[in-house]
């Protein structure tokens, strides 16, 4: 399992970040790095797909969990170099991964989309796209909440991220019902990536469910 319910910023050791000097184009390139990181998740877990443990695989490459070839994180680098970056939810795992398979599945299906435009209602194009959008809403929020160690409220939003995610999954079985052969192939690949964020939300569900009932004193 990849870390993807770490605290966003743990122990508070960036709690000076915002001290920094930092102008505009300091953080555009600091947003732009933040890109980079949800292209370089897309990548490897495109490389990956076909793994049954690509999602632990997956933040292994990220440097999100030790093991044997991991690398360096690109903060624990900045640190060695004397920089400690600003903190940020978009440094959060959970914002990358999810940001990531969100953004696949919105490009995509425009993609996919443009190859039959007369095939598919417009009504039924625009609510599948609806759900996505709301999915990658609940699950950044989600995220938002976690930061804020309010984690009841997180699982309020993975719930309602979850019923999005079923409602896309709804519409993926209505498409491939039309025998289009570029929507099908789209509806193949979406399914793998709908269920992974699925999987990554429930598993970070439990570990909220599982600090709830040890208690502050635990935590």
């Amino acid at each position: 399992m990849g870390n993807y319910e770490s605290d966003a910023n743990p122990n508070n050791e960036w709690e000076d970040s915002w001290d920094s000097n930092w102008n505009e184009f300091n953080w555009e390139q600091y947003l732009q790095s933040e890109s980079d990181e949800i292209k370089k998740y897309q990548t490897i877990y495109s490389k990956l797909v076909r793994s049954p443990n690509r999602l632990d695989e997956v933040a292994l490459y990220m440097g999100w969990q030790p093991g044997p070839d991991a690398q360096e994180s690109d903060r624990s680098a900045e640190m060695a170099e004397g920089e400690i970056p600003p903190y940020t939810l978009h440094r959060h795992p959970l914002f990358v991964s999810s940001k990531a398979l969100h953004e696949w599945l919105t490009k995509q299906w425009k993609r996919r989309i443009s190859l039959a435009p007369d095939s598919i209602s417009i009504s039924d194009a625009l609510a599948y796209q609806n759900a996505i959008s709301e999915s990658d809403y609940y699950g950044l929020l989600a995220v938002t909440a976690l930061d804020m160690d309010d984690f009841a409220l997180a699982i309020a939003y993975f719930k309602r991220g979850m019923a999005s995610v079923n409602n896309a999954l709804g519409f993926l079985s209505k498409f491939d019902s039309l025998k289009i052969e570029s929507v099908s192939l789209y509806a193949k690949h979406a399914r793998i990536r709908l269920f992974d964020i699925r999987e990554i939300w429930l598993r970070v569900t439990s570990d909220c469910r599982a600090t709830i009932a040890r208690g502050p004193d635990e935590d």
